[in-house]
């Protein structure tokens, strides 16, 4: 929505101005108009009160003219000074109709651009929820695995307690791993949740190696189901970014999954992704995903990040433009190119948290 501003010094200066003015055109016989000058009262009102505000202010601008014309000139007739008058007038009501139609525009404007974020936001959440579908085996066994080890542990912790002499060092070893492996799956679970759950975007400074990590974390069963080699190259250290983990994490497992995917229609052989971080020498963070698959042909470049487009026999064509809106709105970029000897090539490029953002 449209805000207002709140300051206490524009409404005083606004007044302060009022005031000078209608000292000036009253106790004053310059031959000049003065109370043109209320336009900009009514300008300053534009950023103080909504529409009836600014039309108050108007016609209590007009209302001082029309008073300061009867005290300085009285009832007698002055053609200049009436003149003068009517001019002020209609140069109050005309900047009062424009300032409320320019007001109109804008909250309209904003309106819309408001609608337009929250259904990139619906997208972006329809196709996390899209990708989760297509993980489906991969989230089972995340799962199952922690949830199997916590069976075996509490099985073999209740045979040492059902020993005659119940060895209590080995019970406590049990139920460690239990309470770890308990704790992974609810890790697990909570990473899925927040893929799916539709919430609004949260910007905390967050570290492009270690999202990286995780994001290649959840997608290591997939991986390995379609026999791709992930090789990662993270350093530490890297500057913080500004941006949502559950947005970011979105368009790292695109990308990935994208290559993983593209490399297995193909039938690549010795398929092979790797993910890498660093700074540009402009001071720029990226992340690049490169594959040794097809690549793209020249006319895929150019549609790559058009909505509907796709490369993929049963995709929507939807993630790569839902990932480069997301890059967008945080001030970054995605660059898609060839990779030389044979492969494509992912890139993005954020700007690192400056020092007055920490």
């Amino acid at each position: 929505m449209y805000r207002f501003n709140r300051s206490p010094a524009v409404p005083a200066a606004a007044a302060a101005l009022t005031v000078a003015i209608f000292a000036v055109d009253a106790l004053t016989e310059l031959d000049v108009a003065i109370a043109v000058l209320y336009v900009g009262v009514v300008l300053m009102s534009v950023w103080i009160w909504p529409r009836r505000g600014v039309i108050a202010v108007m016609l209590f601008c007009m209302g001082l003219t029309l008073l300061a014309y009867l005290i300085s000139h009285g009832f007698f007739k002055d053609e200049a000074a009436l003149t003068r008058c009517l001019v002020s007038l209609a140069a109050i009501a005309i900047t009062g109709f424009l300032a409320v139609k320019g007001q109109d525009a804008t909250i309209a404007l904003l309106q819309r651009e408001e609608a337009l974020n929250q259904a990139r936001s619906q997208l972006a959440h329809a196709s996390r929820v899209s990708t989760l579908g297509e993980l489906t085996a991969t989230i089972a066994h995340e799962v199952n695995q922690p949830l199997a080890a916590i069976v075996t542990h509490g099985q073999a912790g209740l045979r040492w307690l059902n020993r005659e002499e119940p060895v209590l060092e080995e019970v406590r070893r049990a139920v460690d791993a239990m309470q770890q492996n308990a704790k992974r799956a609810s890790e697990v679970i909570q990473r899925i949740r927040s893929m799916a759950r539709p919430s609004a975007p949260t910007f905390v400074p967050l570290d492009v190696s270690q999202i990286s990590a995780e994001s290649c974390d959840m997608l290591g069963r997939e991986l390995q189901r379609l026999r791709v080699k992930l090789r990662l190259n993270l350093p530490p250290g890297l500057p913080a970014v500004l941006a949502d983990k559950v947005q970011l994490q979105q368009v790292l497992i695109n990308l990935v999954m994208n290559a993983a995917q593209a490399m297995h229609e193909a039938r690549t052989i010795a398929p092979v992704i790797e993910v890498r971080c660093g700074l540009t020498p402009e001071g720029m963070l990226f992340i690049e995903v490169a594959d040794n698959g097809p690549g793209f042909t020249e006319e895929q470049l150019k549609k790559l990040f058009d909505a509907f487009f796709t490369t993929k026999k049963e995709g929507m064509g939807m993630g790569l433009a839902i990932c480069r809106s997301i890059l967008e709105s945080l001030g970054g970029t995605i660059v898609a190119a060839h990779r030389k000897p044979q492969g494509a090539l992912m890139t993005v490029q954020l700007p690192p948290i400056q020092g007055d953002e920490q």
